[in-house]
């Protein structure tokens, strides 16, 4: 299993940034030089419709997902002076100055579809998207929510046409020295698509009506459940899964 960290920059009121093409190389750079790093994934907000989140704008103005085997490596990225450090310095990423970040480490676990590889004629040049979801929780018990969950939404979710990957997160702990404020969300997770078009037409399938009938059989749980998509630019790191 290897570890995810998650950063995340969110609209401020005094500022509505945008990632520009300049710090969306930059990003892509720095993670392919990022020690220890097997693959790291820059996600913008795309335009995709999801019929039971009929409003999906709001969207983070960037998410970084870093995978990590070792969890020193991500450590000793996100010490004060450590690879990581950057992001923290407001003049590397000028185009989300203003926004506010925070992060997260987060165990990763995947779950196998039919077609992993994506179609290549079909792929937005702008990158696969991936369609992601936050559940701040908490729940009224954790692990009975866990294991409700997982226990089947990764079945009907490899489902969806044309469906890529499906990857499941739950909290991890991380030492870090970074000034940004820690998440302490219950759970996250990724499916990934070819395109927006391949996601709307999956979103309109049979499949997303058993998925939100699932969805209110959860156990109890409270907080927000966050849905947006996003194009997604993955660069491998130096570090091969």
């Amino acid at each position: 299993m290897t570890i995810s960290w998650f950063c995340q920059w969110d609209r401020s009121k005094e500022a509505n940034p945008a990632l520009d093409p300049y710090d969306r190389q930059a990003l892509a750079a720095l993670l392919r030089g990022c020690p220890g790093l097997i693959e790291g994934h820059v996600f913008s907000p795309a335009q995709a419709h999801d019929p039971h989140y009929a409003d999906l704008g709001g969207a983070p103005v960037l998410v970084l997902q870093l995978e990590f085997a070792e969890i020193a490596d991500l450590e000793n990225g996100l010490q004060a002076g450590g690879y990581l450090s950057c992001l923290a310095d407001p003049h590397f990423l000028p185009s989300v100055a203003g926004a506010i970040a925070s992060h997260q480490a987060m165990l990763t676990r995947r779950y196998p579809v039919a077609e992993p590889q994506p179609v290549a004629t079909s792929t937005s040049p702008e990158g696969l998207l991936s369609y992601l979801v936050e559940y701040a929780g908490p729940a009224e018990d954790e692990q009975a929510w866990h294991r409700f969950y997982v226990g089947k939404h990764p079945h009907l979710l490899s489902k969806f046409p044309g469906i890529r990957g499906i990857e499941i997160y739950t909290p991890a702990v991380v030492i870090s020295g970074l000034p940004f404020p820690f998440r302490t969300s219950m759970q996250r997770n990724k499916t990934v698509f070819d395109s927006a078009d391949a996601m709307n037409a999956a979103m309109l399938s049979p499949v997303r009506d058993a998925l939100r009938q699932d969805f209110h059989s959860f156990p109890p749980f409270t907080g927000e459940a966050a849905h947006y998509p996003f194009h997604t630019l993955s660069v491998r790191g130096g570090r091969a899964r």
